[in-house]
């Protein structure tokens, strides 16, 4: 049969030189995966691969089906091929030192088209040798059309025109032509001229020539109504650049709160496949910059936090920078969260030493969100106003030119209306040229441009105004009941509704479009789209740019909040909050799992979700335990504990735990004694558990409490024995967050007490891989290991893993370290470093008490006293003792008074001749950390019981007790400590001397 088809021939460049370069087995093995990618991006986009001649691949659109734009399909296709082959060549020059390049031909014509009986078909014709000679003409990495294509394609992309060609066999010369690599330039040809800005424009020029020329970078933002020409001044000047400035552009959209979620786009502007891309560009160092930005968009659990991702992009940035200036865009910032403003203002602090302009375009509602954005050193902030009337005039009348039809109106008239924006001016004039007045308003123009659409058109355009400013087709033309929407993109793009976005994704170029398209549909409609989007996106979630659990959450929400202000029907309302409450909730465990910042705006909308008694309050409450010290502010955490009670108060089972948020602070600020607390947690443990079946994180509040009680009273065992408890019961209950929490937990425990080192170090690496991605976590546990290496006299590997330590809490708060640098001093006395341990204890002491944890800085003096009396430092020991009896301690902690100054005390009296109030002492010294408990503690109530024997003048009692005490840290595998036990018996001499 005869068909008019679309050819695509595309071969490889330099074969031979790819062919001298390999092994001819590998040489197979690569050709394979060079098919196999153009394989996939013909299939892709409908193709299908009628054969392989050589190293040449031949494909074929409209075969068995014509499609109406098998010419942009076939196109389309080409791009792919260049990208797939682009990231090929890179693993092949990694491989064999030589690339990979090919060149393409696509050329529309009759065929006669040969069906097979295996259901196979062959094409033969002029079209298909026209296809081979247009590849064999087209440069390395080009495209090159035949003239019948190009037609077709006019509209719908850019093309370069190469002139007439004489093909080889031919008569008769081809009009060819070349797609653009800049597809851009579709959307660049239908905007106004650049005019009016030339002063805005020489200042960012001026600007980016110093941050390039002094390695600087700035932070610049451009504030201004919708169409003022934010967008265009920032395309202007980069395309004007000659230095090779690197654009990476992400932006902020209203439907996606996550702290991270203007990172997705920003990354996908890099490359396609960024992954692979970063990977490529970072080497050996792209492991960990991918762990932390896979998290932080959502394609990974692995815990993280704002500074890892903010350390990821600066990394990122740097390699960037290597080889060219970076502009680092982030648009429509009115749409931004408090906590994506702090990321993009954290990435662009640490990019002040790189030439890394960070530009932000926003509206003036920026301001109300962060009265203080933009302000600090390196940052300016500028007012993008209206043109003046001149050159709105030059505008105008360029738009009036290029309507198809002739106007009945001036220049004059569309800058009357337009108030200085050229984006109104643009529209005015399509509204001319569609035979309708001039609006009054600018609301009543954008309405006429959405009444001008057809139905498809209008269909798609509304369900992408409730999806998002940029958005994939996919879901948008699924949920618009629209299967073929490749020719209604096509001439939205034409009207400048919509421009390409990159990554198969489209964006409204006028935000105030894509605003009166949602407002000016009923709610009844956006309730049902938004519900639908959410329905696509959970089931189709791996082509979805960003966080799709985020994504789902925030049309969840909308949803249901449309139908409250239209008072929808109960039974509804109750089903659509059930549905949002239930992705907020999975959507806080995602952010928990990862150390998500955005998890504390969260937990605010799973409140303002949750129906007063519900069981999901239970999970909030454990969240707010955890989230005391994550960065919240007092009010915040005060103000969750008091929403929790107003929406539980008749819930039998939260009046049992109510007051486990309050008091598991309140214990380490004397709110109430351990005793008192330890009574109180076991009564609820026992309550919950005579209630009967309870809500899982009842339990876990409970469990919680009494752990912290149990670990503070020393009774070291009761509380492994809780957190083993309940870490199996969350790994049987897939609760990752909370089988982490108690894994991480017990390991401080099992450091502390008789399990040996070499347990706790293996325990330790284990938990450092599962929560590598959170900061937090892992500085913990990574202290612990540290320390525990130490200890086991593996000197270099502790301090290995200190520096891990300290790159990756670099620069931040030091408050988040302050109970992880606690091993440190442990780490000093290991080394033998008695003096270093003592001083060091003493600053953090005094770290803790402007921080307010007083009793933290008590017990930390305690130690620094410890250290000083086994350097034989008397003098010191009594300033860190008197450091510590000068806290303002609640009377609950008169045991903590008792036990920081019990040792000095006893070694005071021993030099007295006292051996009752002596040992009187120590016994108090033994409460807290208890022997009985800790072979750590052990070891050291036992050297002290040495040093006392000796001053007391009975060697033989004083070595028994030294033999005790290494005998203690033998069976923990302390080596390092026991060796030095008969040193720190010895010093005891020093003491004498006072």
């Amino acid at each position: 049969m005869r068909k008019h088809v679309v050819i695509l021939f595309c071969d490889i460049v330099g074969s031979t030189t790819l062919g001298e370069a390999a092994d001819p087995e590998a040489l197979r093995d690569r050709l394979a995966r060079y098919f196999d990618a153009v394989s996939k991006a013909i299939w892709v986009q409908g193709g299908t691969v009628e054969k392989f001649i050589g190293d040449a691949v031949m494909a074929v659109f409209g075969v068995p089906s014509t499609r109406e734009d098998d010419a942009a399909r076939a196109v389309r296709a080409a791009s792919g091929i260049h990208d797939a082959v682009a990231k090929l060549s890179r693993q092949f020059e990694q491989e064999i030192g030589v690339g990979l390049h090919v060149r393409i031909g696509v050329n529309a014509g009759e065929v006669f088209v040969t069906h097979q009986p295996d259901g196979q078909f062959s094409v033969t014709g002029d079209a298909v040798n026209t296809a081979q000679r247009l590849e064999a003409a087209a440069g390395t990495g080009e495209t090159y059309v035949g003239d019948t294509v190009a037609e077709l394609l006019r509209d719908e992309m850019v093309l370069d025109e190469v002139g007439e060609i004489l093909h080889k066999g031919k008569t008769v010369p081809q009009q060819v032509f070349r797609v653009a690599a800049d597809q851009d330039r579709v959307r660049e040809e239908r905007e106004p001229s650049f005019v009016g800005r030339v002063g805005e424009l020489a200042d960012l020029t001026a600007l980016a020539d110093r941050s390039a020329a002094r390695e600087e970078g700035w932070l610049l933002t451009y504030v201004g109504d919708p169409g003022i020409g934010k967008s265009r001044l920032v395309r202007e000047f980069t395309a004007g650049r000659g230095d090779g400035l690197r654009v990476v552009t992400g932006g902020a959209d209203a439907m996606n709160a996550g702290a991270f979620a203007p990172l997705s786009s920003w990354l996908s502007s890099l490359d396609v496949d960024w992954e692979a891309y970063v990977e490529q560009l970072l080497g050996d160092e792209s492991a960990a910059v991918l762990q932390r930005l896979r998290s932080a968009v959502g394609r990974s659990d692995a815990q993280t936090s704002v500074e890892d991702v903010v350390w990821a992009v600066q990394t990122l940035l740097a390699a960037l920078c290597e080889t060219s200036p970076v502009a680092s865009v982030w648009d429509d910032l009115h749409w931004a969260t408090e906590a994506q403003l702090d990321f993009i203002g954290r990435t662009a602090a640490a990019s002040r030493g790189l030439p890394v302009l960070t530009i932000c375009l926003a509206r003036p509602e920026l301001f109300d969100i962060d009265s203080r954005w933009g302000g600090g050193r390196k940052s300016r902030v500028e007012d993008v106003t209206p043109l003046d009337e001149e050159d709105l005039l030059a505008i105008a009348a360029e738009r009036i030119a290029l309507q198809t039809k002739e106007i009945d109106v001036t220049a004059e008239d569309l800058v009357t209306r337009a108030d200085g924006n050229p984006q109104v001016v643009q529209l005015l004039a399509q509204s001319a040229a569609a035979g309708e007045g001039l609006p009054a308003s600018v609301t009543q123009l954008y309405e006429a441009a959405l009444d001008r659409l057809t139905a498809d058109e209008r269909s798609l355009v509304e369900v992408a105004a409730v999806y998002g400013r940029r958005f994939p087709l996919a879901p948008v033309a699924a949920t618009a009941g629209i299967d073929e929407p490749a020719e209604a993109v096509a001439r939205l793009r034409g009207r400048n509704v919509l421009e390409v976005a990159g990554d198969g994704d489209f964006r409204f170029a006028q935000a105030a479009f894509m605003q009166t398209a949602y407002r000016t549909m009923p709610k009844r409609t956006r309730i049902t789209r938004h519900s639908a989007l959410a329905d696509w996106i959970r089931e189709h979630q791996g082509g979805i740019l960003g966080d799709p659990v985020a994504l789902v959450a925030s049309h969840r929400r909308r949803a249901y909040e449309l139908l409250q202000e239209i008072d929808g029907p109960a039974d509804e309302r109750q089903l659509l909050q059930s549905s949002a409450c239930e992705a907020a909730i999975e959507l806080l465990r995602a952010q928990q799992l990862r150390g998500d910042p955005g998890m504390r705006d969260t937990m605010d909308r799973v409140l303002d979700l949750l129906p007063s008694g519900a069981p999901g309050h239970f999970e909030i409450a454990y969240a707010v335990v955890l989230a005391r010290n994550s960065g919240a502010t007092v009010e915040r955490w005060q103000g969750w504990i008091d929403r929790l009670d107003a929406a539980m108060a008749q819930d039998e089972d939260w009046q049992v735990v109510r007051s486990v948020p309050r008091n598991i602070v309140g214990i380490r600020r004397g709110g109430l004694t351990l005793l008192e607390a330890r009574e109180e947690a076991s009564i609820m443990v026992d309550r919950l558990r005579r209630i009967g079946p309870v809500d899982v994180f009842a339990m876990e509040l409970a469990a919680v409490y009494l752990s912290q009680v149990e670990a503070d009273l020393g009774n070291l065992r009761a509380c492994h024995e809780v957190c083993l408890e309940r870490a199996r019961a969350a790994a049987d209950e897939d609760r990752p967050v909370q089988e982490r929490v108690w894994l991480n937990f017990d390991l401080q425990i099992t450091y502390s007490a008789s399990t040996s080192l070499t347990e706790v170090v293996e325990d330790a690496a284990r938990l450092q891989e599962v929560v590598a991605g959170q900061r937090g976590m892992w500085g913990t546990t990574t202290a612990v290991l540290a320390a525990a290496l130490a200890s086991s006299g593996r000197f270099e590997e502790a301090r290995q893993q200190w520096a891990l330590h300290e790159k990756a809490f670099d620069g931040v708060d030091r408050a988040e370290t302050l109970y992880d640098l606690q091993h440190y001093q442990r780490t000093l006395a290991a080394e033998g470093r008695l003096a270093d341990a003592a001083d060091f204890a003493s600053q953090l002491a005094h770290r803790a008490n402007d921080a307010t944890v007083v009793s933290y800085a008590a017990s930390l003096h305690a130690a620094a006293a410890r250290w000083a009396l086994f350097a034989g430092a008397l003098a010191a020991t009594r300033t860190h003792v008197d450091n510590a009896l000068t806290l303002e301690l609640p009377d609950s902690f008169d045991w903590l008074r008792a036990d920081a100054q019990a040792f000095t005390v006893a070694i005071e009296n021993a030099l007295d001749g006292d051996r009752a109030g002596a040992f009187e002492q120590i016994e108090i010294g033994s409460r807290m950390d208890r022997p009985e408990e800790s072979l750590d503690a052990a070891g050291i109530v036992h050297t002290f019981t040495a040093i006392v024997e000796h001053l007391l003048g009975d060697e033989t009692a004083s070595r028994a007790a030294a033999a005790a005490a290494k005998d203690a840290f033998e069976r923990k595998g302390a080596v390092a400590l026991r060796d030095q036990v008969d040193t720190w018996v010895g010093n005891a001499e020093k003491l004498r001397a006072g």
